[in-house]
């Protein structure tokens, strides 16, 4: 699909990837039980998906410096083409060879129902006007940070080793992530530079963050 390559740092796809060469000690991409590559591939896909679907939400006319997904194509067409992303991406998750292929695609399903919820409570709190109905903090959680917790969970599970703490940092990460964002957009009254440079500092500190080293520069 075009708009997968129009842009974007793919951050999620260079986590799972990092998680992956870190668990597994330096091996090559493609190992002998499956080929991580389709796993990133995956990842990107779930990304791309929630960006086609947000950007109808928000109503949105723009992304990539180019008319979104939905104003080129029609809400209809837009919403089509989210749901085959998501569907690819199982899809691949299946086709990567990984023997463990269902434990991962069950990972991905408890992690995309908590990014819907997410995504449920920051619109309905939006229409609101208030975050108060749901911690501000949870709602980036589960709406930014399930996104990398997966990411790094599957890169983990693919090297045969406890997805856990890897999914733990990137459910952190995602976290500092989506604050940043929002404090760069002014976003929220509750993103404030204290707070994001008290999670870097607690991301920083776990033993996870020092093995993966700056894999996201």
């Amino acid at each position: 699909m075009e708009f997968c390559g129009r842009g974007g740092k793919r951050l999620r796809p260079r986590l799972c990837k990092a998680a992956f060469q870190v668990a597994s000690n330096g091996q090559d991409a493609r190992c002998p039980s499956g080929d991580i590559e389709r796993l990133c591939e995956a990842v990107e896909c779930f990304h791309k998906a929630s960006l086609i679907h947000d950007d109808i939400q928000d109503c949105d006319e723009e992304r990539y410096g180019r008319p979104t997904v939905w104003k080129e194509h029609g809400v209809a067409v837009a919403i089509a083409a989210g749901d085959w992303l998501v569907a690819h991406g199982y899809e691949l998750i299946i086709r990567s060879g990984f023997p463990n292929a269902l434990d991962m695609l069950k990972s991905t399903v408890a992690s995309h129902v908590a990014l819907c919820e997410g995504q449920a409570d920051d619109l309905l709190n939006s229409q609101l006007a208030t975050r108060n109905s749901q911690p501000y903090l949870s709602i980036c959680e589960r709406k930014t940070g399930e996104a990398f917790a997966l990411a790094a969970e599957l890169g983990a599970l693919a090297a045969g080793v406890d997805g856990a703490p890897y999914r733990q940092y990137g459910l952190d990460f995602g976290i500092l992530f989506q604050v940043r964002d929002d404090l760069a957009d002014g976003d929220s009254p509750e993103a404030t530079p204290e707070l994001a440079d008290e999670l870097a500092r607690k991301l920083e500190a776990t033993a996870i963050a020092q093995s993966l080293g700056p894999w996201y520069r």
